[in-house]
């Protein structure tokens, strides 16, 4: 039974990985970002870039209409 254990290994580490980047999905680097960054570190490491990153600016429609 090991190779069904790597198989869920790997699957939970994917799962957290994807986890992350839905978390990060409006934050700087996007979804994909989030997403790469989780994969190729470890989804702890991509959560703390998350919690790191700065949210994108908001945008003021009023503001920007009436300049």
């Amino acid at each position: 039974m090991p190779i069904f254990h790597a198989v869920v290994i790997v699957a939970i580490y994917l799962a957290a990985a994807m986890l992350v980047a839905v978390l990060g999905r409006r934050r700087k680097w996007g979804y994909w970002g989030y997403l790469w960054s989780s994969i190729l570190f470890t989804p702890l490491l991509g959560f703390l870039f998350v919690l790191a990153a700065d949210p994108p600016p908001k945008q003021q429609r009023g503001k920007e209409q009436a300049r």
